[in-house]
């Protein structure tokens, strides 16, 4: 269930409530304020990992090096 910030316009308190988006709180957690709550904009969180991209040119050049690696063993057993 989304939580929502509040702001209580007679006692000044922060309330963190949590409810359906189509549900508004409207009673105050602290002073029983019957209508005395106002909604805050806070910022959206997300539980995203954070991923680092690799650049082309590093993936380019670790293919070439597996490439040379590979070569490398293929003429060593052409040798033996």
């Amino acid at each position: 269930m989304p939580r929502y910030v509040y702001r209580c316009t007679e006692c000044e308190e922060l309330s963190t409530i949590s409810h359906l988006s189509d549900e508004t709180a409207t009673s105050c957690p602290k002073c029983k304020s019957p209508s005395g709550l106002v909604k805050v904009l806070t910022n959206f969180l997300s539980n995203k990992k954070k991923t680092t991209k690799t650049k082309v040119g590093q993936i380019t050049e670790d293919f070439i090096q597996d490439a040379r690696q590979d070569l490398e063993q293929q003429k060593q057993k052409m040798s033996n």
